[in-house]
């Protein structure tokens, strides 16, 4: 993966579902995707959020997310 860039995937409307689905059912605040991408494309530098701390159940949760997708979920909790 040397170089390889990633950014926000790009969801079909059934997909976002799915995400909305995965947040309610761990409790995250945020499920974000991510895929390989454009290098022009770029994230935003700061965000206000930190990774959801998950269980053993919930991470399976994601993985079948990302194998519905094809991309990486992560799950994030805003920074109070």
């Amino acid at each position: 993966m040397t170089g390889q860039t990633w950014t926000w995937a790009r969801l079909e409307p059934a997909h976002l579902a799915l995400v909305e689905e995965t947040e309610r059912a761990i409790g995250a605040d945020f499920v974000v995707v991510y895929a390989p991408g454009d290098p022009r494309r770029d994230l935003p530098a700061s965000l206000p959020l930190e990774p959801y701390p998950l269980t053993d159940a919930q991470v399976e949760q994601l993985r079948s997310l990302e194998a519905k997708v094809g991309g990486v979920a992560v799950a994030y909790r805003k920074l109070d």
